[in-house]
């Protein structure tokens, strides 16, 4: 994962930067996109203010290579001129393969990417009150980050909110966006991490509220609580980082219920100077909290993150997942990346086995590696995991294919 890095007095921040550079391109100079128009590949949308923008982008890749115009393509919003993760992608199961999509919206309020050579990809459903429309539709992107198709009264007057991006989250929580149990729809709304950081498909864990009831909130990794935020008040909890943002803005947190929604929200009450703020959920269960002070034209980004990870790592850059302990493995071992590869006794390579399940990330290739206590290396892949076992050597060599990496025990040599 590429990192952007300021340094402030005592503090380094690390922010994850998921852009490509393929975003220097020239906006339509509107929030707003009605039927019978198009944003194409090239084109973007930006909030009344210009805090947010959306349009077409290539994730970044986490080595300095980038997919660059001709790689994969997801619609996204993003914070204006700001070097953090995205917050929202509309079609993450779905890519477009070049870049001749283009963004529309129909009469009925319906969202779509069409592309060539390709069917439509849908980016909402269509909108169950359109029964009763009175007037037209749009598509508005809010200064809060919230992607709106609305209805338009006569005389342009703003009507009834269709759908909207917030009710739909990725792996990112913004101010005012609302996690936990739709009673209308029986479904729960989350934030779900990415299973890579270069393609957007929902990963191994979830972000939402706790469903007993109690004020907290839970990150889950492939359906079993992996962390809890603890009881979550004003003022933080035991868990949940907030003690260098706590210095600089104040947080409000709302667990609330109405007709449609038990849910979780939080919002910034008030700040000595202009603020954004982000929770953003990563490929290792990790939730960062990202914020900015701007003011006389100028930002500073802080960052602090809450890790669910317990092991004490020798090794900085080794994964840190809190796996259960095993007959094999006790809790103290790591996985650390190497540059190299895989030897079964000096002869080649050895796969233990491959799974090439679509939907595997890290965290899964590290899961099931330290459940079978014969497994001492992995490499993660975007469709799958290769395992090697005892026996087989690692081979150091730093100009093996610099873009692969072999996560190896600690104790192999």
């Amino acid at each position: 994962m590429a990192l952007s890095i300021v340094l402030l007095p005592f503090i380094l921040i690390l922010i994850p930067t998921f852009l490509s550079s393929v975003f220097a391109v020239s906006p339509l100079k509107t929030d707003t996109l009605k039927p019978g128009q198009q944003l194409r590949d090239w084109e973007q949308l930006i909030s009344a203010d210009g805090i947010f923008t959306l349009g077409f982008f290539t994730p970044k890749d986490s080595s300095t290579s980038e997919l660059g115009s001709a790689g994969l393509r997801y619609l996204g919003i993003w914070p204006q001129s700001i070097p953090i993760n995205l917050v929202w992608v509309g079609n993450p199961t779905e890519s477009v393969s070049d870049s001749s999509g283009s963004l529309s919206i129909d009469t009925n309020g319906v969202l779509k990417i069409t592309q060539a050579n390709a069917i439509p990809i849908l980016v909402n459903q269509r909108p169950a009150a359109q029964l009763s429309l009175v007037g037209n539709v749009s598509a508005i992107l809010l200064d809060t980050g919230n992607f709106v198709v609305r209805e338009i009264r006569p005389g342009g007057v703003p009507g009834r909110v269709l759908w909207q991006s917030f009710d739909h989250p990725t792996n990112t929580l913004l101010p005012g966006m609302k996690i936990g149990f739709n009673l209308r729809t029986k479904k729960e709304v989350s934030v779900t991490s990415w299973i890579t950081d270069q393609v957007p498909v929902p990963g191994a864990f979830r972000l939402g509220l706790d469903p007993s009831g109690a004020n907290q909130l839970l990150v889950w990794r492939r359906g079993e609580i992996y962390w809890s935020s603890g009881i979550l008040t004003n003022n933080g909890s035991s868990h949940l980082n907030l003690e260098v943002s706590r210095h600089y803005i104040d947080y409000e947190f709302k667990f609330d219920s109405n007709k449609y929604m038990k849910y979780f929200s939080y919002s910034i009450k008030k700040a000595n100077s202009s603020v954004f703020s982000s929770w953003f959920l990563d490929t290792l269960g990790q939730i960062t909290v990202t914020f900015s002070l701007s003011s006389n034209n100028s930002s500073t980004w802080i960052s602090e993150s809450s890790e669910p990870c317990k092991t004490d790592l020798k090794n900085s850059s080794a994964i840190c997942i809190t796996e259960k302990p095993t007959a094999c493995r006790k809790g103290s071992e790591y996985f650390e990346p190497r540059r190299g590869y895989m030897m079964e006794n000096n002869t080649g390579y050895y796969p233990f086995y491959y799974d090439d399940s679509l939907s595997a990330g890290l965290s899964d290739c590290h899961g099931t590696c330290w459940r079978n206590c014969s497994c001492i290396a992995f490499q993660a892949f975007p469709d799958g995991c290769q395992y090697w076992e005892k026996g087989s050597k690692f081979v150091p060599y730093d100009s093996f294919n610099s873009n692969l990496v072999t996560y190896v025990l600690d104790s192999v040599k």
